[in-house]
């Protein structure tokens, strides 16, 4: 039973440090000391270890040789990239979601999205988005498309505070009541067209952060050095 257990154990550890990263807890750029981790979660450093080599596959954490690990800060190229995809995938899972609208779960957030304000804290509305978007994903009934959303979705995550940073919260609500009322009216078009206008907005305020305080980031964490 030995290996079982051991096995459940990695498996914790992984998820404990995957949730850190993705709810910006550890922060990108931050270097991962198996030592401090493993202290901190009680365990040996054998699972945080190997916690970290399979983070690293997921693209949350970069391994620089003689370096170390750091929490993947995504380039101007990646972060451009990872949304680009992001925006044409998540189009197609709006059009879906249009012939049959989750209506209770839609008018939930709109209501959450309509009260907040600019005094709205960047955590609660970071922390809306992601199961908003969570939502879109688990609610499409192309199943091949749910899996390549949910297969970048944690990157998405990653990138998600940074994406409101410098920006006004209602300038992202209104992006989400504008897809949700087109879903609503079963209009494909006008969904298309909104979601593509709001995840360029959330991608060109990341891409703005990222230029401007990327090397920042990268000397106050030591990322790569």
């Amino acid at each position: 039973m030995s290996p079982a257990f051991n096995q459940g154990l990695r498996q914790i550890v992984y998820e404990k440090l995957r949730e850190a990263i993705v709810n910006g807890a550890i922060r990108p750029g931050s270097k991962l000391s198996e030592i401090e981790l493993a202290e901190q979660m009680a365990v040996s450093r054998t699972p945080v270890r190997e916690a970290i080599r399979q983070l690293a596959q997921t693209g949350l954490v970069t391994l620089t040789p003689r370096r170390g690990a750091f929490v993947t800060l995504p380039s101007l190229k990646d972060a451009a990239d990872l949304y680009e995809l992001r925006t044409e995938l998540e189009i197609l899972a709006v059009e879906n979601l249009c012939a049959q609208p989750p209506e209770e779960e839609l008018l939930k957030f709109r209501k959450i999205f309509e009260e907040m304000t600019d005094a709205t804290s960047a955590e609660t509305y970071v922390r809306e988005d992601r199961a908003f978007h969570l939502m879109i994903y688990q609610s499409c009934t192309n199943h091949f498309l749910t899996l390549m959303l949910n297969n970048i979705s944690d990157l998405i995550n990653l990138c998600r505070p940074f994406s409101v940073e410098r920006s006004p919260i209602t300038h992202f609500t209104w992006g989400h009541l504008a897809i949700i009322d087109a879903v609503l009216s079963g209009d494909r078009p006008k969904a298309r067209e909104e979601t593509r206008a709001h995840i360029t907005t959330s991608k060109d305020s990341l891409l703005e952060f990222l230029k401007n305080h990327r090397a920042e980031i990268s000397r106050e964490y030591h990322y790569g050095e």
